[in-house]
């Protein structure tokens, strides 16, 4: 056997044991998922059932989204005669800009600050559509985007410093992409106050544990 057979086929191992735990956290995080939609009366319990078996039965991410994507999501979708047709498009030149509350996200956002810091609070907007893109501007200042729990958060492009305090997401959960620039100032990315409500599990230690039911 070559010296360096047994590096390569310990590294085989750990890739595997890490995609092994990759999976199982996955799971753990779409189970307690489900348990949070049951304590908030969103769904009875034999719905929760259904969807911890489908969950524990999945044997891929795609499967365990497909499980997950019929749930009631995290975020409010508008009702279809509401979305937006158009880009929406937020200017504000000189100052602070802050976007929060039940406001309206369009599958196409773009928000532009001359000069200024932006906050984007998305943890209680409504979404156009399940996949958003969202590009924000500002020539000076920070951008600072609040993401719901358990959402997942795509980055395409960025410009400035990036800081992130994001959990992982749970699969089947709608898709943020983001497109952010800031010529001078930092991108912060994090999550809403916790409350019980709200808290989703983050990853669990390296120990291997079974899904709790």
């Amino acid at each position: 056997m070559r010296d360096d057979a047994k590096p390569r086929a310990e590294d085989a191992q750990h890739r595997t044991e890490d995609a092994q735990q990759r999976a199982e956290d996955a799971q753990h995080r779409a189970t307690e998922f489900v348990k949070e939609l049951y304590a908030a009366g969103d769904i009875d319990a034999g719905r929760l059932d259904a969807s911890v078996t489908g969950i524990l039965a999945a044997t891929t991410e795609a499967e365990l989204a497909e499980v997950v994507r019929v749930l009631p999501p995290p975020v409010v979708l508008t009702s279809a005669d509401r979305r937006l047709t158009e880009p929406l498009e937020i200017h504000s030149g000189i100052g602070r800009l802050r976007l929060a509350g039940r406001w309206q996200v369009g599958k196409q956002t773009h928000v532009n600050a001359d000069l200024g810091s932006i906050t984007i609070d998305l943890s209680t907007a409504e979404f156009d559509d399940s996949v958003i893109d969202l590009h924000v501007y500002t020539g000076w200042g920070t951008i600072t985007i609040i993401v719901p729990r358990g959402v997942r958060v795509q980055m395409i492009r960025h410009r400035g410093g990036l800081s992130s305090r994001l959990e992982p997401p749970v699969p089947g959960l709608p898709l943020i992409r983001l497109d952010l620039t800031t010529n001078i100032g930092r991108i912060r990315l994090r999550h809403p106050a916790t409350s019980s409500r709200q808290r989703l599990p983050a990853t669990r230690s390296r120990q291997r544990k079974g899904v709790p039911r």
